[in-house]
């Protein structure tokens, strides 16, 4: 065999070689990430075959069901687009998202806790039937923040979370779509520049701007170096910080006043300075406590949960990259390059109204055989303790200030006393972005929101009155 032949049989033995390694790999090592991958259509045809559980809301309703035809069970959605992008699809032809692809193990009967009951009921001749979900999720509460922001007809979203527990009570993102008619619109959505597959409340990404002073008041309590009290004077309405100028939200100066008062009137000169008193370290130290850089343990697929944080260009930060003054300062009243989910921010307040207890986030509250008999139970859990008690005390009467006497009289009720903290994030070549976060009642938290309005007005309070709405209707006023 002469030289080129030679050459030429070896590379065909190692290209063959190579081959048959990444078959190898594919089938062998990467078989249980193929089979759980969301966009395996092949897995979700297999098991259409199987009655596949129904996925209700916490009074019953019943948000996701079948329909048989030919020995096919294909899914059925009775509530339209109420919930879903959380509910997900399931879909021969585009896969599966959200809880019907997170939780596809108990509906189709293939979780550890269902298989064995499947066991015997094929081997007495029964069909494999999957478990039912419950959800925490409130239909009247969901419809409140659903309407509330398709009325106001701009992209946005709504997380309500029970104080005490961290269940899930509403998530609403616009625009939205209609589970049922997904083949129809299947292109038109993909092809909409307004995202309405994307979950806003858990994958949206936001600039929180002053509503993030509640992590930097947190900060400010507990350092010791800042009260309620604490006294500032604000001459010129401007701050410069290393030749960068930091403006109010208006234009003329608030003059001496107290850090409560900065609070309720969201003074960023006041903030910025508080920031550069407390530091890079200080102020990254209680993001961490809040939950940030960490993935919100949701039962939700992880690819469809961001993280909030630092970004830069495009990709979460180290909490440790170094930042200049001019950039803490910036952080410090929510700007710079933060970036929250309104699931994040939700998860804030719910901390605060909880005397400091940042609670685990569950939308899942009970798996059920078709007998009704539960099978698996989510219990409450605390996740983290960002402040003590008496700080978080000091932030409800402040944000109760807000509401009374501050940015937030948008969300004033004559039926319940509401505590919240608004924010008006500057957003690059267009409108800012309306956030309201809060809790009510004040005196004995129940419930916590989290609104957020792209392209709002150039006041920022779109977001208020939504808030207001929605923490009444769980409340049931």
């Amino acid at each position: 065999m002469n030289g080129p032949i030679r050459r030429l049989f070896y590379a065909t033995v190692a290209l063959f070689a190579a081959l048959l390694g990444m078959l190898a790999y594919q089938q062998v090592v990467n078989a249980s990430s193929l089979a759980n991958n969301p966009y395996n259509t092949r897995k979700v045809y297999a098991q259409m075959s199987i009655d596949r559980g129904l996925i209700l809301a916490s009074d019953g309703t019943e948000l996701a069901k079948n329909r048989e035809e030919n020995g096919l069970y294909y899914r059925v959605y009775p509530q339209g687009d109420l919930a879903s992008p959380l509910l997900g699809y399931n879909d021969v032809k585009y896969g599966q998202t959200g809880l019907e692809h997170s939780e596809n193990d108990y509906l189709t009967g293939t979780a550890d806790e269902v298989e064995l009951t499947n066991f015997f009921d094929m081997l007495s001749g029964k069909q494999q039937i999957g478990a039912n979900i419950k959800l925490t999720l409130d239909p009247k509460v969901q419809r409140t923040a659903l309407s509330d922001l398709q009325n106001l007809g701009k992209r946005g979203s709504v997380v309500a979370l029970d104080v005490r527990t961290g269940a899930v009570l509403a998530m609403a993102s616009t625009p939205t779509y209609d589970l049922n008619n997904l083949d129809a619109d299947w292109n038109q959505l993909n092809q909409d520049p307004n995202g309405p597959l994307l979950n806003r409340a858990t994958e949206g990404l936001y600039t929180p701007g002053s509503a993030f002073k509640l992590v930097t008041t947190a900060a400010a309590l507990e350092s010791g170096d800042f009260n309620p009290d604490s006294k500032f004077n604000d001459e010129k309405g401007t701050l410069n910080v290393n030749g960068n100028i930091i403006h109010n939200w208006r234009d003329q100066p608030f003059g001496e006043h107290t850090f409560a008062e900065a609070f309720a009137q969201s003074i960023n000169t006041t903030f910025a300075q508080v920031g550069e008193k407390l530091g890079q370290d200080k102020l990254v130290e209680y993001q961490q406590k809040f939950g940030l850089y960490e993935k919100p343990p949701l039962e939700l697929p992880p690819d469809e949960i961001a993280i909030s944080g630092r970004y830069e260009n495009g990709s979460l930060a180290s909490p440790g990259a170094g930042l200049d003054p001019v950039q803490v300062a910036w952080m410090a009243i929510g700007q710079e390059n933060l970036q929250v989910t309104p699931l994040q921010m939700a998860m804030i307040a719910q901390a605060i109204g909880n005397g400091g207890v940042m609670m685990k986030p569950y939308v899942v509250d009970s798996i059920m055989d078709r007998d009704s008999t539960v099978i698996k139970q989510t219990s409450p859990s605390g996740w983290k303790q960002p402040i003590r008690p008496d700080t978080a005390k000091t932030m409800t009467d402040l944000m109760v200030k807000v509401v009374n006497d501050g940015t937030g009289f948008g969300a004033r009720s004559d039926k319940v006393q509401i505590a919240g903290k608004t924010g008006t994030a500057e957003v690059s070549g267009r409108g800012p972005n309306a956030w309201f976060v809060g809790f009510a009642p004040a005196q004995d938290p129940k419930v916590a929101v989290a609104v957020v309005v792209e392209n709002a007005d150039e006041s920022g309070h779109d977001s208020s009155p939504i808030a207001r709405d929605v923490l009444l209707a769980a409340l049931g006023m």
